[in-house]
Protein backbone atom coordinates (compact mmCIF):
# COMPACT_ATOMS: atom_id res chain seq x y z
CA UNK A 1 0.00 0.00 0.00
CA UNK A 2 0.90 3.69 -0.77
CA UNK A 3 0.15 7.08 0.51
CA UNK A 4 -0.97 9.26 -2.35
CA UNK A 5 -3.64 12.30 -3.47
CA UNK A 6 -5.86 11.53 -5.86
CA UNK A 7 -5.75 14.74 -7.68
CA UNK A 8 -8.92 15.83 -10.56
CA UNK A 9 -9.71 18.33 -13.03
CA UNK A 10 -11.97 19.49 -15.01
CA UNK A 11 -11.77 21.58 -18.38
CA UNK A 12 -8.82 20.11 -19.18
CA UNK A 13 -10.25 16.95 -20.20
CA UNK A 14 -12.27 18.54 -22.93
CA UNK A 15 -9.44 19.99 -24.94
CA UNK A 16 -7.88 18.66 -27.96
CA UNK A 17 -5.09 15.85 -27.16
CA UNK A 18 -1.78 18.50 -28.49
CA UNK A 19 -3.62 21.37 -26.07
CA UNK A 20 -4.82 18.32 -22.86
CA UNK A 21 -0.95 17.69 -22.99
CA UNK A 22 0.28 20.79 -23.05
CA UNK A 23 -1.95 22.14 -20.02
CA UNK A 24 -1.65 18.64 -18.20
CA UNK A 25 2.12 19.37 -18.38
CA UNK A 26 1.65 23.05 -17.10
CA UNK A 27 -0.85 21.88 -14.67
CA UNK A 28 2.26 19.49 -13.76
CA UNK A 29 4.88 21.80 -13.03
CA UNK A 30 2.97 24.05 -11.05
CA UNK A 31 1.81 21.48 -8.85
CA UNK A 32 5.40 20.29 -8.09
CA UNK A 33 6.04 24.26 -7.89
CA UNK A 34 3.43 24.15 -4.76
CA UNK A 35 4.44 21.05 -2.97
CA UNK A 36 8.19 22.12 -3.23
CA UNK A 37 7.09 25.86 -1.73
CA UNK A 38 5.37 24.33 1.19
CA UNK A 39 8.23 21.64 2.01
CA UNK A 40 6.38 18.56 0.98
CA UNK A 41 8.20 16.13 0.02
CA UNK A 42 6.82 13.75 -2.99
CA UNK A 43 8.88 10.30 -4.57
CA UNK A 44 6.42 10.95 -8.02
CA UNK A 45 3.50 12.38 -9.85
CA UNK A 46 1.96 10.68 -12.62
CA UNK A 47 -0.85 11.36 -14.82
CA UNK A 48 -2.79 8.91 -16.00
CA UNK A 49 -6.49 8.80 -17.53
CA UNK A 50 -7.86 11.94 -16.25
CA UNK A 51 -6.24 11.84 -12.89
CA UNK A 52 -2.81 12.97 -11.62
CA UNK A 53 -1.33 10.77 -8.89
CA UNK A 54 1.02 12.62 -6.29
CA UNK A 55 2.91 9.82 -4.28
CA UNK A 56 3.34 11.41 -1.01
CA UNK A 57 3.63 10.36 2.92
CA UNK A 58 1.50 13.32 3.70
CA UNK A 59 -1.42 12.97 1.72
CA UNK A 60 -3.24 15.34 4.27
CA UNK A 61 -0.78 18.39 3.88
CA UNK A 62 -0.46 18.22 0.63
CA UNK A 63 -3.59 17.44 -0.36
CA UNK A 64 -4.62 21.05 1.40
CA UNK A 65 -1.42 22.77 0.02
CA UNK A 66 -2.40 21.91 -3.94
CA UNK A 67 -6.26 23.26 -3.42
CA UNK A 68 -5.14 26.43 -4.30
CA UNK A 69 -3.65 25.01 -7.90
CA UNK A 70 -5.73 26.15 -10.45
CA UNK A 71 -6.84 24.01 -12.70
CA UNK A 72 -7.47 21.58 -9.71
CA UNK A 73 -11.28 20.14 -9.21
CA UNK A 74 -10.96 18.24 -6.31
CA UNK A 75 -8.26 16.22 -4.30
CA UNK A 76 -8.32 13.35 -2.29
CA UNK A 77 -5.93 12.20 0.23
CA UNK A 78 -5.51 7.87 -0.66
CA UNK A 79 -4.24 4.72 -0.19
CA UNK A 80 -3.12 2.45 -3.38
CA UNK A 81 -3.55 -0.81 -2.81
CA UNK A 82 -4.07 -4.21 -4.71
CA UNK A 83 -7.42 -4.44 -6.48
CA UNK A 84 -8.16 -7.71 -4.29
CA UNK A 85 -11.99 -7.19 -3.32
CA UNK A 86 -11.31 -8.99 0.13
CA UNK A 87 -8.36 -6.70 0.63
CA UNK A 88 -10.22 -3.92 -0.33
CA UNK A 89 -13.37 -4.39 2.44
CA UNK A 90 -10.42 -5.00 4.91
CA UNK A 91 -8.95 -1.57 4.54
CA UNK A 92 -12.67 -0.09 4.06
CA UNK A 93 -13.33 -0.91 7.07
CA UNK A 94 -10.42 0.41 8.92
CA UNK A 95 -10.82 3.70 7.17
CA UNK A 96 -14.29 3.88 8.08
CA UNK A 97 -13.98 4.10 11.89
CA UNK A 98 -14.78 6.76 13.72
CA UNK A 99 -15.97 8.18 10.81
CA UNK A 100 -19.84 9.16 11.65
CA UNK A 101 -23.07 7.05 11.71
CA UNK A 102 -24.34 7.96 8.07
CA UNK A 103 -21.96 7.10 5.29
CA UNK A 104 -22.06 6.41 1.49
CA UNK A 105 -20.07 3.57 -0.53
CA UNK A 106 -18.92 5.34 -3.91
CA UNK A 107 -17.26 3.47 -6.78
CA UNK A 108 -15.95 4.40 -9.90
CA UNK A 109 -13.97 2.05 -12.57
CA UNK A 110 -11.93 4.36 -14.01
CA UNK A 111 -10.45 1.62 -16.29
CA UNK A 112 -12.70 -1.93 -16.60
CA UNK A 113 -10.11 -4.36 -15.36
CA UNK A 114 -12.35 -4.76 -12.71
CA UNK A 115 -14.14 -7.74 -11.60
CA UNK A 116 -17.08 -6.13 -10.50
CA UNK A 117 -18.70 -2.99 -11.82
CA UNK A 118 -19.39 0.30 -9.56
CA UNK A 119 -23.10 -0.59 -8.38
CA UNK A 120 -21.80 -4.09 -7.69
CA UNK A 121 -18.97 -2.22 -5.38
CA UNK A 122 -21.37 -0.14 -3.76
CA UNK A 123 -23.74 -2.17 -2.65
CA UNK A 124 -21.88 -4.99 -1.45
CA UNK A 125 -18.88 -2.60 0.39
CA UNK A 126 -21.65 -0.54 1.20
CA UNK A 127 -23.54 -3.77 3.26
CA UNK A 128 -20.54 -4.86 4.33
CA UNK A 129 -19.66 -1.43 6.39
CA UNK A 130 -22.94 -1.30 7.31
CA UNK A 131 -23.09 -4.50 9.19
CA UNK A 132 -19.57 -4.39 10.45
CA UNK A 133 -19.88 -0.97 11.82
CA UNK A 134 -23.29 -0.69 12.74
CA UNK A 135 -23.86 1.90 10.11
CA UNK A 136 -26.50 4.02 8.53
CA UNK A 137 -26.70 3.93 4.50
CA UNK A 138 -27.40 7.78 3.41
CA UNK A 139 -26.81 8.50 -0.05
CA UNK A 140 -27.37 12.39 0.38
CA UNK A 141 -26.95 13.39 3.51
CA UNK A 142 -24.13 11.20 4.76
CA UNK A 143 -21.09 11.91 7.21
CA UNK A 144 -18.39 10.50 5.25
CA UNK A 145 -17.96 8.76 2.02
CA UNK A 146 -16.40 5.78 1.85
CA UNK A 147 -14.46 5.95 -2.21
CA UNK A 148 -13.04 3.75 -4.37
CA UNK A 149 -11.24 4.39 -7.42
CA UNK A 150 -10.48 1.72 -9.32
CA UNK A 151 -7.43 1.97 -12.13
CA UNK A 152 -5.11 0.24 -14.08
CA UNK A 153 -4.71 -2.66 -11.63
CA UNK A 154 -5.03 -0.85 -8.45
CA UNK A 155 -7.88 0.41 -5.86
CA UNK A 156 -7.33 3.98 -4.63
CA UNK A 157 -9.31 4.18 -1.01
CA UNK A 158 -10.40 7.83 0.53
CA UNK A 159 -12.74 9.26 2.69
CA UNK A 160 -12.44 12.92 1.73
CA UNK A 161 -12.94 14.80 -1.09
CA UNK A 162 -11.70 18.31 -1.13
CA UNK A 163 -12.77 21.01 -3.21
CA UNK A 164 -10.17 23.29 -5.34
CA UNK A 165 -11.04 26.21 -7.34
CA UNK A 166 -11.14 24.38 -10.74
CA UNK A 167 -10.52 26.90 -13.34
CA UNK A 168 -7.46 26.74 -15.63
CA UNK A 169 -3.17 25.56 -15.30
CA UNK A 170 -2.22 29.10 -14.63
CA UNK A 171 0.76 30.19 -17.77
CA UNK A 172 -1.82 28.78 -20.31
CA UNK A 173 -3.24 32.58 -21.42
CA UNK A 174 -0.50 34.15 -21.41
CA UNK A 175 0.34 37.29 -19.00
CA UNK A 176 -1.05 40.24 -17.67
CA UNK A 177 -0.97 43.45 -15.64
CA UNK A 178 -3.15 44.29 -12.95
CA UNK A 179 -3.25 47.73 -11.40
CA UNK A 180 -4.54 46.72 -7.58
CA UNK A 181 -4.94 48.98 -4.69
CA UNK A 182 -5.33 48.41 -1.21
CA UNK A 183 -9.24 47.60 -1.73
CA UNK A 184 -11.70 44.83 -2.06
CA UNK A 185 -12.05 44.54 -5.73
CA UNK A 186 -8.47 44.61 -7.64
CA UNK A 187 -7.52 41.60 -5.79
CA UNK A 188 -10.26 39.20 -6.72
CA UNK A 189 -9.98 40.69 -10.23
CA UNK A 190 -6.24 39.59 -10.14
CA UNK A 191 -6.95 36.17 -8.82
CA UNK A 192 -9.97 35.83 -11.37
CA UNK A 193 -7.89 36.22 -14.47
CA UNK A 194 -4.87 33.83 -12.82
CA UNK A 195 -7.78 31.35 -12.42
CA UNK A 196 -8.39 30.93 -15.96
CA UNK A 197 -5.17 30.91 -16.39
CA UNK A 198 -2.92 34.24 -16.58
CA UNK A 199 0.24 35.00 -15.18
CA UNK A 200 -0.43 38.21 -13.18
CA UNK A 201 2.08 40.52 -12.07
CA UNK A 202 0.95 43.76 -10.39
CA UNK A 203 0.95 47.93 -10.43
CA UNK A 204 0.23 49.63 -7.79
CA UNK A 205 -0.30 53.86 -7.47
CA UNK A 206 1.14 54.63 -4.16
CA UNK A 207 -0.91 57.02 -2.47
CA UNK A 208 -0.17 56.57 0.83
CA UNK A 209 2.33 54.50 2.92
CA UNK A 210 -0.92 52.86 4.91
CA UNK A 211 -2.04 51.70 1.65
CA UNK A 212 0.94 50.81 0.24
CA UNK A 213 1.44 48.52 3.23
CA UNK A 214 -1.55 46.85 2.54
CA UNK A 215 -1.06 46.26 -0.60
CA UNK A 216 2.23 44.37 0.07
CA UNK A 217 -0.09 42.16 2.71
CA UNK A 218 -2.21 41.43 -0.40
CA UNK A 219 0.67 40.65 -2.98
CA UNK A 220 1.79 38.40 -0.58
CA UNK A 221 -1.78 36.54 -0.26
CA UNK A 222 -2.21 36.44 -3.77
CA UNK A 223 1.39 34.92 -4.32
CA UNK A 224 -0.39 31.73 -2.63
CA UNK A 225 -2.30 31.02 -6.03
CA UNK A 226 0.51 31.88 -8.32
CA UNK A 227 2.44 28.55 -8.09
CA UNK A 228 4.12 28.09 -10.99
CA UNK A 229 4.91 31.91 -11.27
CA UNK A 230 6.91 34.57 -9.22
CA UNK A 231 4.58 37.59 -9.06
CA UNK A 232 6.22 40.85 -10.16
CA UNK A 233 5.06 44.48 -8.96
CA UNK A 234 5.89 47.92 -10.22
CA UNK A 235 5.00 50.57 -8.09
CA UNK A 236 4.36 54.23 -9.30
CA UNK A 237 3.96 57.23 -6.42
CA UNK A 238 1.11 58.79 -7.36
CA UNK A 239 1.30 61.69 -4.99
CA UNK A 240 3.66 64.22 -7.39
CA UNK A 241 1.65 63.78 -10.28
CA UNK A 242 -1.82 64.46 -8.14
CA UNK A 243 -0.68 67.16 -6.34
CA UNK A 244 0.18 68.88 -9.63
CA UNK A 245 -2.80 68.05 -11.54
CA UNK A 246 -5.26 68.53 -8.88
CA UNK A 247 -4.36 71.64 -8.45
CA UNK A 248 -4.27 72.78 -12.29
CA UNK A 249 -7.77 71.08 -12.59
CA UNK A 250 -8.52 73.30 -9.20
CA UNK A 251 -7.93 76.17 -11.36
CA UNK A 252 -9.78 75.49 -14.40
CA UNK A 253 -12.85 74.85 -12.10
CA UNK A 254 -12.28 71.09 -12.96
CA UNK A 255 -12.10 69.53 -9.74
CA UNK A 256 -14.24 66.60 -10.28
CA UNK A 257 -12.15 65.41 -12.92
CA UNK A 258 -9.63 64.35 -10.48
CA UNK A 259 -10.17 60.72 -10.30
CA UNK A 260 -10.20 59.86 -14.29
CA UNK A 261 -7.17 61.98 -14.56
CA UNK A 262 -5.90 59.70 -11.28
CA UNK A 263 -7.34 56.08 -13.58
CA UNK A 264 -6.05 57.68 -17.09
CA UNK A 265 -2.70 57.86 -15.41
CA UNK A 266 -2.65 54.48 -14.12
CA UNK A 267 -3.51 53.16 -17.34
CA UNK A 268 -0.80 54.98 -19.29
CA UNK A 269 1.43 54.02 -16.69
CA UNK A 270 0.67 50.07 -17.31
CA UNK A 271 0.56 50.65 -20.65
CA UNK A 272 3.74 51.19 -21.13
CA UNK A 273 5.28 48.52 -19.09
CA UNK A 274 2.94 46.37 -21.03
CA UNK A 275 4.96 47.62 -24.23
CA UNK A 276 8.13 47.25 -22.18
CA UNK A 277 7.95 43.97 -21.25
CA UNK A 278 5.31 42.47 -23.08
CA UNK A 279 2.07 42.22 -21.11
CA UNK A 280 -0.68 41.53 -23.37
CA UNK A 281 -3.70 43.11 -21.40
CA UNK A 282 -4.39 45.43 -18.64
CA UNK A 283 -6.78 44.15 -15.51
CA UNK A 284 -8.58 46.46 -13.70
CA UNK A 285 -11.09 45.77 -10.60
CA UNK A 286 -13.65 48.57 -11.56
CA UNK A 287 -16.91 47.22 -10.86
CA UNK A 288 -20.00 49.01 -13.20
CA UNK A 289 -21.78 51.76 -11.35
CA UNK A 290 -20.24 50.82 -7.98
CA UNK A 291 -18.44 54.39 -7.21
CA UNK A 292 -19.30 57.23 -9.42
CA UNK A 293 -15.79 57.08 -11.40
CA UNK A 294 -16.91 53.47 -12.66
CA UNK A 295 -20.28 54.45 -14.34
CA UNK A 296 -20.20 53.22 -18.27
CA UNK A 297 -19.31 56.53 -19.40
CA UNK A 298 -16.35 57.08 -17.23
CA UNK A 299 -14.85 53.47 -18.14
CA UNK A 300 -15.55 54.25 -21.86
CA UNK A 301 -13.64 57.52 -21.78
CA UNK A 302 -10.58 55.55 -20.21
CA UNK A 303 -10.79 52.89 -22.43
CA UNK A 304 -10.23 55.35 -25.08
CA UNK A 305 -6.96 56.36 -23.34
CA UNK A 306 -5.04 53.46 -24.05
CA UNK A 307 -4.35 50.85 -27.25
CA UNK A 308 -3.70 47.97 -24.87
CA UNK A 309 -6.97 45.58 -23.83
CA UNK A 310 -8.15 46.69 -20.60
CA UNK A 311 -10.41 43.72 -18.68
CA UNK A 312 -12.41 43.84 -15.79
CA UNK A 313 -13.37 40.46 -14.27
CA UNK A 314 -15.34 41.54 -11.67
CA UNK A 315 -17.18 44.25 -13.71
CA UNK A 316 -20.64 42.55 -13.09
CA UNK A 317 -20.44 41.42 -10.00
CA UNK A 318 -23.12 42.33 -6.94
CA UNK A 319 -21.04 43.93 -4.18
CA UNK A 320 -21.52 41.09 -1.93
CA UNK A 321 -20.48 38.76 -4.31
CA UNK A 322 -16.96 40.05 -4.74
CA UNK A 323 -17.13 40.54 -1.02
CA UNK A 324 -17.77 37.16 -0.83
CA UNK A 325 -14.51 35.99 -3.16
CA UNK A 326 -12.14 38.32 -1.26
CA UNK A 327 -13.36 35.98 2.32
CA UNK A 328 -12.24 33.54 0.02
CA UNK A 329 -8.56 34.77 -0.83
CA UNK A 330 -8.18 36.22 2.40
CA UNK A 331 -7.87 39.50 1.26
CA UNK A 332 -10.94 40.79 2.80
CA UNK A 333 -9.68 42.05 6.49
CA UNK A 334 -6.45 43.33 4.49
CA UNK A 335 -8.60 45.61 2.45
CA UNK A 336 -10.95 46.27 5.38
CA UNK A 337 -8.06 47.53 7.57
CA UNK A 338 -8.06 51.31 7.95
CA UNK A 339 -6.22 53.66 6.35
CA UNK A 340 -6.35 57.77 5.28
CA UNK A 341 -8.81 58.58 2.90
CA UNK A 342 -7.49 59.44 -0.37
CA UNK A 343 -6.12 63.38 -0.02
CA UNK A 344 -6.76 64.01 -3.80
CA UNK A 345 -10.72 62.46 -4.08
CA UNK A 346 -13.03 65.66 -5.24
CA UNK A 347 -16.50 65.96 -3.32
CA UNK A 348 -18.91 65.70 -6.46
CA UNK A 349 -16.83 63.31 -8.91
CA UNK A 350 -17.18 62.94 -12.98
CA UNK A 351 -20.15 60.80 -13.25
CA UNK A 352 -20.75 61.09 -16.99
CA UNK A 353 -17.14 62.08 -18.52
CA UNK A 354 -16.69 62.46 -21.94
CA UNK A 355 -13.77 61.63 -24.78
CA UNK A 356 -13.82 65.29 -26.61
CA UNK A 357 -14.20 67.19 -22.78
CA UNK A 358 -11.47 65.26 -21.71
CA UNK A 359 -9.04 66.20 -24.08
CA UNK A 360 -10.24 69.61 -23.89
CA UNK A 361 -9.04 69.71 -20.40
CA UNK A 362 -6.34 67.92 -21.25
CA UNK A 363 -5.00 70.76 -23.68
CA UNK A 364 -6.50 73.63 -21.27
CA UNK A 365 -4.12 71.91 -18.41
CA UNK A 366 -0.97 72.09 -19.88
CA UNK A 367 -1.62 74.99 -22.64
Amino acid sequence: MEGCVLVRYGEIALKSDQTRKWWNKTLLENMKDCLEKNNISYSSITVVLGRLIVYTENTRKASIALKNVFGITSLSPAIKMEADFEKIKEKSLELSQDKGKKFRVSARRITKDFSMNSNEVNEVLGAYLKEKLDLEVSLLNYDFEMGVEFLEGYAYLFTERIEAYGGLPLGVQGEAICLVSSGIDSPVAAWLLMKRGCKVDLMHFKITEEGYQKYLKIKENLQKFSYGHEIKDYIIDGVPYLSTTKQKLCEKGKEKWVCIFCKRRFLKEAERVCKEKGYLAIITGENLGQVASQTLKNLTVLDSTVKIPVLRPVLTYDKNEIVEMARTINTYQISKEKEPKCPFTPNYPMTAGSIEELESIERMLWE
